[in-house]
């Protein structure tokens, strides 16, 4: 039998703060009695409404800039100081942009960059070390996308971006084996999350989009929770350096297609 904790004992959320890490940070504590979450975000107002409702011995944030190999440490360090040992990460914090790459500015282009790429590099090394320090495996749930085996106008550090964690994940998946951390990544396609909503009101997502879905809609953030708990659980045990595309048939669904024809 599984342990009802998923093996756990204290996860770090980074990007906890809306979305998709905030639908995580809630199944985890809700589904987990007696995991602890570390939760990373410069915006953690939504997140005390969680604190309320599960108690300060189970959530603390943590206000650090991810972005930075002394913000990445930062958050490590909070997490020990408050519970000793960790064992598992999530890191989902995340922007986009929408510029053509003729237009783009030096700074646009880092923007999304650095949020996702050293981000991701950073977290996860500073996570890596502090488990090899502590002598113990444990288990990272990075976040790709659809976007990173498409062709992205107007999103294309997005796309770059994504393609690059994919290629973190599956690297580190190899170097840190040894150590017994494994590190995985899901793919999520479209999301019901405030990003995808600014998005459709701004009219920058086409409502053609929902029909190339093969279950006609987008996901909840919920559903890509439930990936982000499996790959984190100790039922994912032999599963390291895959990406669990977690889309409701939009990459799958190549061509139009109409069954009464």
């Amino acid at each position: 039998m599984s342990d009802p904790n998923g093996g756990h004992s204290t996860v770090i959320v980074a990007g906890a703060g809306s979305g998709i890490g905030l639908a995580t940070t809630r199944r985890l504590l809700n589904d987990w009695p007696d995991v602890k979450i570390v939760a990373a975000d410069l915006r953690i107002g939504e997140l005390k409404d969680v604190q309320s409702e599960f108690g300060q011995d189970r959530i603390r944030f943590c206000e650090s800039d991810i972005t930075s190999a002394a913000g990445a440490a930062e958050v490590v360090e909070t997490t020990v100081s408050w519970s000793g040992k960790l064992s598992g990460l999530v890191v989902c914090a995340g922007n986009s942009t929408n510029h053509s790459s003729l237009e783009m500015t030096p700074e646009q282009w880092r923007e999304v960059l650095d949020c996702h790429l050293d981000g991701h590099f950073y977290m996860n090394q500073a996570f890596g070390r502090e488990l090899v320090s502590q002598g113990h495996g444990g288990a990272i749930v990075n976040f790709s996308s659809v976007a990173h085996s498409f062709a992205w106008p107007r999103r294309l550090p997005y796309a770059v971006a994504k393609a690059g964690i994919n290629a973190l994940t599956r690297t580190l998946a190899i170097e840190w084996a040894e150590f017994g951390i494994r590190v995985n990544a899901v793919a999520p396609g479209y999301v019901n999350t405030p990003l995808v909503a600014n998005a459709q009101a701004a009219g920058f997502l086409d409502p053609s989009l929902i029909d190339m879905h093969a279950m006609k809609r987008f996901s909840d953030p919920d559903e890509i929770a439930s990936g982000v708990k499996f790959l984190l659980s100790d039922d994912a045990s032999f599963i390291t350096g895959e990406i669990l595309t977690i889309d409701g048939g939009f990459s799958a669904k190549k061509i139009p297609w109409n069954k009464t024809k």
